[in-house]
């Protein structure tokens, strides 16, 4: 098994339910708020960690980035300093990431 199937059925698993809710607060308020979180998170985490490189990547200040890491601290909850807050929220992602995915496929003709 490759990675991809992996990490794809490790993400449709009901294992991953409480991380999957990690992320709602972010969800949440980018829906109201017309942010970003979710995308500076994903930035962040592909970045592995380093706040510059994911900076770059959003096109943002580099001062912006810890503002959001800021934001999305207070609104999780969590310090994002902790190596096992950044895997719990990576799981979430991916947990939320193939929801998406196969939302998008119940909604095709």
């Amino acid at each position: 098994m490759d990675l991809k199937s992996m990490f794809e059925e490790l993400g449709r698993s009901p294992d991953l339910t409480p991380f999957r809710a990690l992320i709602e607060p972010l969800e949440t308020y980018d829906r109201e708020h017309n942010s970003d979180l979710i995308r500076t998170l994903r930035a962040f985490f592909a970045a592995n960690a380093n706040a510059s490189e994911a900076a770059d990547r959003l096109y943002l200040h580099r001062n912006s980035l810890p503002y959001r890491l800021s934001r999305i601290g207070e609104l999780t909850g969590l310090d994002l300093k902790d190596h096992r807050v950044r895997l719990a929220l990576q799981l979430g992602l991916l947990a939320t990431t193939t929801e998406r995915s196969r939302d998008d496929e119940d909604e095709r003709p």
